[in-house]
């Protein structure tokens, strides 16, 4: 099963992605899905990030933006779109600039896009965060809403590197700065309206993806972080652990989702 699947994701859907730990790779496992489907997806961002690979990059100032060029709406190759690059880039070679919310939502709306696929947060390349006081900005018209965490933060100190924001993820799972960080730690962020559930429009469908499960026992603790998030809210309607390979991300082929047995779609 791949990741659209797995979400339940259907022909129309803006979707953004928060957290840390393989948002630009479960990006690029739907630019692929996509693909296969014959959808037109456009992927951006309304903060800064590096493109994805093996996208054509279409830069357009909001004025003049790219959905409204002439033939762009018959385009049917996914295509990575952002206002302009961002000089001298911190911890990347290459970074975007990308649009507003409103922009974004607009651009939605009009069609031109089957998938708009948008990166809503940053994460400093971490495996867990919480978001801080201007954060996440996802545009208001999202269908879905995946909230991305890695599991191999799991048993690491609450501190950089494995953190963004530690003293948030701090406030948050009543920890010291420093400790270990346990299943029980992930999840009072996960669960919690101020931290991953933060800005998640009432109307979208809000998707937990655990990942970097890569070996059985990772899977094993990935499980242990869904099962005590579940156990604070059932804001989720898809909980998955994976271990999403970043050679998915774009054209490329995927290792797959490799959702956990008990994971998948959850009414809980």
């Amino acid at each position: 099963m791949d990741l659209a699947d797995a979400l339940g994701l259907g022909d129309r859907a803006l979707v953004s992605f928060v957290g840390a730990g393989g948002k630009k790779t479960a990006a690029g496992h739907l630019v692929t899905a996509g693909a296969a489907r014959n959808l037109r997806v456009g992927y951006t961002t309304t903060t800064h990030t590096p493109p994805l690979d093996n996208l054509p990059l279409v830069l357009a100032d909001p004025e003049r933006p790219p959905w409204t060029r002439a033939g762009l709406d018959t385009h049917r190759s996914p295509l990575s779109f952002a206002r302009e690059r961002v000089a001298e880039p911190e911890r990347a070679a290459r970074k975007l600039r990308g649009y507003d919310p409103a922009t974004l939502d607009v651009c939605f709306a009009g069609g031109t896009f089957d998938w708009l696929l948008v990166k809503a947060d940053g994460a400093r390349r971490r495996e867990c965060k919480a978001p801080g006081p201007d954060e996440p900005v996802i545009p208001s018209q999202s269908t879905d809403v995946i909230v991305v965490v890695s599991v191999q933060a799991v048993g690491e100190p609450l501190a950089a590197p494995t953190v963004h924001r530690p003293e948030r993820v701090a406030a948050l799972a009543k920890r010291p700065v420093g400790d270990s960080l346990a299943p029980r730690d992930l999840a009072a962020v996960l669960a919690s309206d101020e931290g991953s559930l933060r800005g998640v429009p009432a109307g979208a469908r809000a998707h937990l993806v655990v990942n970097k499960a890569d070996t059985p026992t990772l899977a094993e603790t990935g499980r242990a972080v869904v099962e005590a998030v579940t156990e604070r809210t059932d804001r989720y309607e898809t909980t998955l652990v994976t271990a999403l390979n970043p050679a998915g991300a774009g054209a490329g082929g995927e290792r797959g989702c490799n959702s956990s047995e008990d994971s998948g779609h959850s009414d809980r």
